[in-house]
């Protein structure tokens, strides 16, 4: 069962990464002292390798409340979607770049995307932002990368998929991914200003629909998100 759940937390992961993982975890086990590596080793070592190693920060209450809101909300969003990857784990441990995080694992590999997932997957983006603004009045930069991901997946839908009525199935991307440097590099365009322009209005309406979902979702849920928060903020990190 723990092999089954280790491979299920671990789709998309090359030879070189599950040899990583296994290092990982056997380094765990180690400075413990343990005769085994259990399935937390595992985990720990997991969330290394795709989160960051933990960081001791001295945050303040105020700002640990925040931070326990916005990922609630990222969560209970994700919960009450019907499209959305089944959740992991939330935590507001800091690790790597991030003071938290809500982790979504798909089931099995996806090798297409389909529309309502991709719209589902934006409203979970914005949800930490949406929850912040609907219990504490304002919003803060916490939301920076949910806003740039967000923002890059909805000019995706947009630009190449053909996932908006107003533009169509027209390629107007303004880069391409290089295939040897694995980064983007812009392109001469190809198209004019006022398509440029409608891209920008069709990226908004996207963003704006999924910002709407989410407060509609967390408008209905306020007493799941209250005790949620309640929960992560006494124990850190939630399971599923």
């Amino acid at each position: 069962a723990d092999r089954a759940r280790l491979a299920a937390g671990t789709p998309g992961f090359s030879g070189a990464d599950l040899k990583n993982l296994v290092n990982e975890a056997a380094l765990l086990a180690a400075r413990e002292r343990s005769e085994t590596v259990a399935m937390r080793h595992f985990d720990e070592a997991r969330d290394k390798l795709l989160l960051g190693a933990t960081r001791t920060l001295v945050i303040q209450p105020e700002e640990r409340h925040r931070l326990a809101v916005h990922e609630s909300g990222h969560t209970l969003v994700a919960y009450f979607l019907p499209n959305v990857d089944p959740l992991y784990k939330v935590t507001i441990i800091p690790r790597g770049h991030a003071l938290g995080g809500t982790q979504l694992l798909p089931e099995q590999e996806r090798y297409t995307l389909p529309e309502d997932y991709l719209r589902d997957r934006l409203v979970v983006m914005l949800a930490g932002r949406t929850a912040e603004h609907a219990l504490l009045g304002s919003v803060s930069s916490g939301a920076d990368d949910d806003i740039r991901q967000a923002t890059a997946l909805a000019r995706a839908m947009v630009a190449r998929w053909g996932m908006s009525e107003e533009i169509g199935p027209m390629d107007l991307r303004e880069s391409e991914e290089h295939p040897f440097l694995g980064r983007e590099i812009a392109q001469p365009r190809h198209f004019s200003e006022t398509s440029a322009q409608a891209v920008d209005h069709a990226v908004r309406e996207l963003l704006r629909a999924a910002e709407a979902r989410a407060t509609e979702v967390i408008g209905a849920h306020r007493p799941e998100l209250a005790r949620l928060i309640d929960a992560l903020q006494e124990h850190e990190t939630l399971e599923r």
